[in-house]
């Protein structure tokens, strides 16, 4: 008889309800990087051969510093002394296999919000040393110092009895060294001999305390070269040399210009002796610029009385006799504007000497970069004043110009060739303002 087969019973209703726990939250993950600046931060610590007390705290240090090529590097060390015999010290070893070049991260996994914190950690290894080793090799370094400065003491002693002269006299130079190298270099000197030193040091800052320094040296330099006085800090270039400053308040009032404003209305010709002065008269007679055209004034002010100096061999400049020198500066200039020039760059003596000279044309090329706008073709004053092209270039460049050769557009405007456009510069004044570096010296 065969057996029957019992039928399966359907246990689906039994089942457990289970889930599992990711379905609980976000479907999503956010990744967040999170950097790791604080000097103490989680840290992935290696403990080769070695096990310590879990109790112990570490005391964690951060130095920095600065490499040719990679730039700032960091460097973690751990240190605890709590144990009773060893001392535990972590650092991050580099020994150039591909682990030590690797960056090591930790994660830390929020399931309710669904964030996923990055944050990248130091591997550190932790080596232990053996605290009593440690205090007997530094005994042992002290003991020796100790003993070797005995027997050079001994040495220095018998030298000094019975040693010659030179020996003496070396003996003696060690022991004036020790006084700033703070060792005891003989018999007599059981210590450093700080007092000595500091009275010796506090000695030389008491001498040394008024004298000059370097940048007062080189500011009492410049500030006594022969140049108008200059703004330096002036943010734009029309405020380095104001007009009341370079020609002065009482002068810019009574420089006469009328006659220049009428002549120029009735279409009369104007006679001066200075090139620059001729090509700038009409343009700023008829566009009424008037402050320009009294600094141009003072321009042929400037030049008329530089030619009317004679010359004296190899002295200071002649300046003529007051009738001579009315004459010399022109009919329609007033006797009093002719006493505020000469006294403006004349000597006690009445004279011109080479530092009055180079102020005067210091204060032309100051002059001509406010009547043409800071810009000027230099060729014209050199011509005036009868320089070389390398003399007028240096006035120029004393007071804070760049000079340079004229561009293909400038050199269109002044209707010259090529071959005449080697004879001529261009200074112009730019903030920052470019002067000569003053040489005062290497002090002894």
């Amino acid at each position: 008889m065969g057996e029957k087969k019992r039928k399966r019973h359907d246990d689906a209703a039994e089942r457990p309800a289970k889930k599992p726990a990711v379905s609980q939250g976000p479907n999503t993950v956010k990744v967040q990087h999170v950097e790791n600046k604080g000097v103490v931060g989680p840290v992935l610590a290696a403990t080769p051969g070695l096990s310590f007390p879990r109790t112990i705290a570490f005391n964690a240090y951060k130095t920095s510093r600065i490499l040719p090529k990679v730039g700032e590097v960091s460097e973690l060390l751990l240190q605890t002394s709590e144990h009773p015999r060893l001392d535990y010290t972590a650092r991050e070893e580099e020994d150039g296999s591909t682990e030590s070049l690797l960056d090591n991260y930790i994660g830390v996994f929020d399931p309710a919000t669904g964030k996923l914190q990055v944050i990248p950690v130091r591997k550190v290894t932790v080596r232990s040393t053996l605290r009593s080793e440690t205090d007997e090799l530094r005994a042992q370094r002290e003991k020796e110092a100790a003993v070797r400065a005995t027997m050079t003491a001994k040495r220095h002693a018998l030298a000094a009895e019975f040693g010659s002269k030179k020996s003496r006299k070396a003996i003696q130079e060690m022991a004036e060294n020790a006084i700033t190298s703070g060792r005891a270099q003989g018999p007599d000197m059981g210590g450093r001999d700080e007092n000595v030193a500091s009275a010796v040091l506090q000695g030389m800052s008491t001498t040394t305390a008024a004298m000059p320094t370097r940048e007062d040296i080189a500011a009492a330099v410049d500030s006594s070269k022969p140049r108008p006085q200059a703004n330096l800090a002036a943010e734009y270039p029309s405020d380095v040399y104001p007009v009341e400053t370079l020609v002065g308040k009482d002068l810019m009032t009574i420089i006469p210009i009328k006659d220049w404003v009428d002549a120029v209305d009735a279409g009369a010709a104007i006679n001066v002796h200075s090139r620059y002065v001729a090509k700038r008269i009409v343009k700023l007679a008829k566009t009424k610029e008037l402050q320009k055209l009294k600094v141009l004034r003072f321009i042929l002010l400037c030049v008329d009385f530089n030619a009317a100096l004679k010359a004296k061999g190899k002295g200071p400049k002649l300046i003529p006799h007051k009738e001579k020198l009315l004459r010399e500066m022109g009919e329609n200039v007033p006797p009093s504007v002719v006493d505020a020039i000469r006294r403006k760059f004349a000597s006690e003596n009445n004279d011109l000497t080479r530092w009055h000279i180079d102020n005067l044309a210091t204060h032309i090329c100051a002059a001509a970069l406010i009547v043409d706008n800071f810009r000027v073709d230099v060729n014209d004053l050199r011509e005036d004043l009868k320089l070389e092209n390398n003399e007028i270039k240096q006035y120029f460049h004393e007071i804070g110009c760049k000079v340079t050769k004229p561009t293909e557009a400038e050199r269109e405007k002044l209707k010259i060739s090529k071959a005449e456009a080697t004879m001529h510069w261009m200074a112009t004044l730019k903030i920052p303002l470019n002067f000569p570096k003053v040489k005062t010296g290497r002090r002894r």
